[in-house]
Formats: C-alpha cells, sequence, structure tokens
C-alpha cells in the first residue's frame, strides 16, 4: 500500500511538469518574428561585459567596501549615559552618595544642628519590642541555645588561649 502512494506521487511530480512544456502554434509564431528581425537583438550591456571577463580573461574582484567607509552625512552624537531601570536599583554594594537610576553622584548635606533621636529596631520607649514576636528568631528556641552555647565555647576558649599566653609571659621572664 505505501509502495503504490509513492508510486503515485512520483508519476503527479513527473507528468504535471511534462504537460506544461507543450509547445503550441503560438510560440512557434514568436519564435519566426524574432529571428526574421535584422537588427540584433538589444542586450544588457554590463552582463556582456561581465561574460567577456569571464570566458576571455580573469575576473574583475571588487575590492571596495563602502560599507565601512565613513559618512560624513550622519550627524556625531556622543554617546549620553543610559538610565537604568529595575525595580531595584538599589543594592548592599549601592555607594551612600550615588544615584544608581541616573547613575551619577548626588552632593549630600548633612545638617550640623539637633538631630532627632530615633529608637532603635521598632523598640518602643519602654524598651520592649512590641513586634518581636513576628520574628523568626522571637519563635526559634533550638537557634537561641545553639547561639548561646557557642559564645560560651568562644568565651572559655578565649580564656584558655589568654591564660596559655599569659602563662608564657610568664615563664618568658
Amino acid at each position: 500500500m505505501k509502495s503504490v502512494f509513492v508510486f503515485g506521487v512520483l508519476l503527479i511530480a513527473v507528468v504535471y511538469p511534462l504537460c506544461a512544456q507543450q509547445w503550441s502554434v503560438q510560440d512557434s509564431l514568436r519564435l519566426h518574428r524574432l529571428l526574421e528581425q535584422e537588427e540584433q537583438p538589444r542586450l544588457n550591456p554590463d552582463a556582456l561585459r561581465e561574460l567577456e571577463q569571464i570566458f576571455m580573461g580573469k575576473p574583475n574582484v571588487d575590492t571596495s567596501r563602502p560599507w565601512m567607509e565613513f559618512n560624513p552625512i550622519l550627524p556625531h552624537i556622543s554617546p549620553k549615559p543610559k538610565a537604568r531601570l529595575t525595580l531595584r536599583p538599589y543594592s548592599a554594594n549601592t555607594p551612600y552618595n550615588w544615584d544608581p537610576v541616573y547613575q551619577r553622584k548626588i552632593d549630600i548635606d548633612r545638617p550640623k544642628g539637633m538631630t532627632i533621636p530615633r529608637l532603635a529596631g521598632g523598640v518602643s520607649p519602654s524598651g520592649y519590642s512590641l513586634m518581636a514576636i513576628f520574628t523568626r528568631d522571637f519563635w526559634d528556641r533550638k537557634g537561641k541555645r545553639r547561639r548561646a552555647r557557642t559564645l560560651e565555647v568562644l568565651r572559655t576558649y578565649g580564656d584558655s588561649i589568654t591564660v596559655h599566653v599569659k602563662n608564657m609571659s610568664i615563664d618568658a621572664k
């Protein structure tokens, strides 16, 4: 079945182009009139020159590169710094006096007079943070224990080093 289908497709692919190549009477009359004319048919002189160079001499190689030449018509434009459009232009590495959007330095004048004291870290005037229960550290009991144990080990380690250094300095005297 498959071979019959392939044979049919090939037959159609060959038959249709052959049917299109039939010579008609009008085609013969046009050719006869063209051959009876005494004047030579006009051909493209550039094509004739190119054919002469190909068959009679060496081919002409075009070495000009007009796309690489300077175009004096174009205006001279100095590149302007582009503004960076991001959702988070400031990062941890942004200097305090640098504007990352306009890519330029900012002149920051700090007041010399009185400053308003601010509460650090959202601590209320009583000294307790009312927002502490909403933080992860507040509920991380194991982490608090690990941190306390680490600090304790570091204190004893630091004491043992200082004691050892003190003993060496006493022995050296």
